[in-house]
């Protein structure tokens, strides 16, 4: 059957291409293949433009909330479910564009989408390039600018009001023992944290590094930063799981920030509101 199912597919599209692109009436419908790249179109004021989303959209609630959305499972992409929702915009992502490329194409042949694919922002200034690149790509630059600078007005603010504080060394703790994973030099949320004067104690390794107890016990950072979304007594029970830790000041509740990993690890308009919230955390 899987067989048959590959070699059909490829014979629907290309009969759907020689048809020539579907009537869309001229209406303007987006395919968001990333939940922060629908933040930003939502942020753009285009959230009543989308047909489609991922099954991992949580934000904003008009986008959750609206049932006659189709959502997608980025995991196992069916090209026939997104020729049939005749996208005139699909907005996909650089973490899975090569495992997508072929539908992508296939599907832009068959509809007349036009495809955008976002860059991974690796610091803020990379969010401001994608806000940029999806403003053009749907030709509302004005917009876009608009929205980059409340963002970079908020994060100015930030860096100001902490920048005279004294540097606490943080763990960013993003999975539980005996994986522990962290973000190391070079991510978007090793960036971010830095804007408001916390230090990352794993800044001298590379990516999201899986790092050993002891190392964290040898670092003895000041504060753990968890993007792992658990209730508050549930976060501070994986941290006593990691053998070791005893003693630490990150064994302690009152060191522990416990904030939405979406406002932190998902680049784009709220990270200002993410970044508030681990400052108030980690300061006041």
């Amino acid at each position: 059957m899987d067989r048959i199912k590959g070699i059909l597919i490829p014979v629907i599209v290309l009969m759907m291409a020689a048809c020539g692109a579907p009537d869309n009436d001229g209406d303007t419908r987006i395919v968001s293949l990333m939940p922060s790249n629908t933040e930003i179109i939502a942020e753009l004021g285009l959230a009543d433009q989308f047909v489609s989303v991922t099954t991992e959209d949580d934000y904003p609630a008009s986008v959750v909330d609206d049932e006659s959305l189709v959502k997608l499972n980025t995991f196992e992409l069916d090209e026939e479910q997104l020729i049939g929702l005749s996208p005139t915009h699909i907005v996909a992502h650089a973490s899975s564009a090569p495992m997508h490329q072929d539908i992508l194409d296939r599907v832009s042949e068959a509809t007349g989408a036009d495809v955008l694919v976002v860059e991974d922002a690796s610091d803020i200034e990379g969010i401001y390039d994608s806000i940029r690149k999806i403003g053009g790509f749907f030709d509302v630059p004005e917009k876009a600018e608009k929205v980059i600078g409340d963002i970079a007005k908020e994060m100015g603010n930030l860096k100001e009001q902490y920048s005279s504080e004294e540097p606490e060394a943080a763990f960013i703790h993003i999975s539980a023992h005996p994986e522990i994973y962290t973000a190391g030099d070079g991510t978007f949320i090793d960036d971010a944290l830095g804007w408001i004067n916390v230090e990352n104690a794993f800044d001298d390794m590379e990516g999201y590094p899986n790092v050993s107890a002891e190392a964290v016990v040898e670092r003895d950072p000041d504060i753990l930063v968890s993007l792992r979304g658990l209730e508050d007594k549930a976060l501070a029970q994986s941290i006593r799981d990691i053998p070791g830790l005893d003693g630490l000041a990150i064994s302690e509740p009152e060191n522990q920030c416990n904030v939405d990993p979406d406002l932190i690890s998902r680049p784009g308009p709220r990270s200002a509101e993410g970044l508030k919230a681990v400052g108030q955390c980690v300061y006041e």
